[in-house]
C-alpha cells in the first residue's frame, strides 16, 4: 500500500527528521514545504500493521514531529514522469 504523510514538525528538526525518513526503505518520497504540514513523504507498506508499526516505532519516536496525518492512496490516476534526455 502506498501511503502519503502529512507532518507537522517544529522548527529545528526538520533536517533531522526529513534525513531520517529519506534514510529509511520504506520512503521512495520526502520533502520539506510550507503550510500547516511542513514535511511531506510518500511511504509503501506491505499492509496496515507494517503501517502502523512503522508509525508507531519509526516516526512516532523522532523528536520534534508534533502531528502526522496519513493518507492512503486508494488508486492513481496519473504519474507524470520525463525521458531521462529531458531531465
Amino acid at each position: 500500500m502506498q501511503v502519503r504523510f502529512w507532518l507537522r514538525v517544529a522548527l529545528g528538526h526538520l533536517g533531522a527528521v526529513g534525513t531520517a525518513l529519506a534514510a529509511h526503505p520504506k520512503i521512495p518520497f520526502a520533502a520539506v514545504t510550507t503550510g500547516p504540514s511542513n514535511l511531506i513523504a510518500t511511504g509503501l507498506f506491505r499492509d496496515t500493521d507494517e503501517l502502523y508499526h512503522y508509525l508507531d516505532h519509526r516516526i512516532g519516536i523522532l523528536p520534534g514531529v508534533q502531528s502526522i496525518e496519513t493518507t492512503p492512496i486508494l488508486r492513481e490516476v496519473k504519474r507524470l514522469t520525463y525521458p531521462a534526455a529531458a531531465r
